[in-house]
Formats: structure tokens, sequence, C-alpha cells
């Protein structure tokens, strides 16, 4: 009789903390209670905007530079490299895509390899388009440089 009443006790107790976030205002967030603000707000777009690197062919075709070639093997700091680069005007997109660039030129396989030209774009996209239907959004390219070496 005393475990299935501690039991109850204990279950009241957890389902009460789990429910207890719900009635919270949205703009309200607690550690370790939550109402997962992020996820409970809707979302004015789902539109993606970011910069990023392009290496293109002789033939036009398009591949995007891993992180690594960026000038990180971590995401987001390749990520802060062309933000802050796009942030810097002209000359910084210049150095930076030179300096990617050179990373390529040294890539003898894959995509990379056949890479002529790399390219720092400012694109807004809908990642739904994208992944459902290959359809890229509005690019505006900020800076090109040819990959040494390469034709």
């Amino acid at each position: 009789m005393y475990e299935r009443a501690v039991a109850y006790i204990v279950s009241a107790i957890t389902l009460t903390c789990v429910l207890l976030p719900l009635s919270w205002p949205q703009s309200r967030d607690s550690f370790p209670l939550s109402n997962y603000p992020m996820f409970a707000r809707g979302r004015r777009s789902a539109e993606l905007r970011a910069v990023y690197a392009v290496a293109v062919d002789d033939g036009g075709g398009r591949a995007f530079v891993s992180p690594k070639l960026v000038g990180s093997r971590e995401v987001l700091q390749a990520r802060a490299l062309l933000e802050r680069a796009a942030r810097g005007g002209a000359e910084a997109v210049g150095a930076l895509c030179r300096s990617i660039a050179a990373r390529v030129a040294v890539v003898d396989d894959g995509e990379m390899a056949r890479a002529v030209e790399v390219r720092i774009v400012r694109g807004r996209h809908d990642p739904i388009a994208y992944f459902d239907r290959g359809v890229l959004g509005r690019e505006h390219t900020l800076g090109t440089c040819r990959v040494p070496g390469r034709r």
C-alpha cells in the first residue's frame, strides 16, 4: 500500500512538472522546465539567408565549398569567416576568395578537382523548395576569383 501511494505521488509530481510549462506565457523559458519557445512560436518565414562559397567548373557546374576549404573544419566558424568577409566589403571578400581558391587548387579528386573558379555568394533560399525540388532562390555574387593553376 505504501509503495502504491509513493508511486501515485511521484507520478502526480512528474505530470505536473511536464504540464506546468503549458500554462506559461510564450515569452517565458526556464531550465529545466521549458515550453520550448523556439518551436512554440510561429515563424514568419522559413527563408534561409546565408553567405557561402561555390566552386564552378568549366561547364558551369557548381559545388558548395566545404567548411574545411573555406578555412575551418567547424561549420559555424567557416560561416563566421564568410559573414565577416561579406561585411568587410570587396577587399575582404577578395582576400577570402583567393585563400579558398588556393586550398581548392590542391584538391585532386571529386568536384573540387574540376573547379576553375570560386564565388562568394549571398543567397536567400526556401529550404523546402531546395531540398524537395532542387530550386535555388535568389543569389548575389559578392566576389569571384580563379583557382590557381587551372584553366
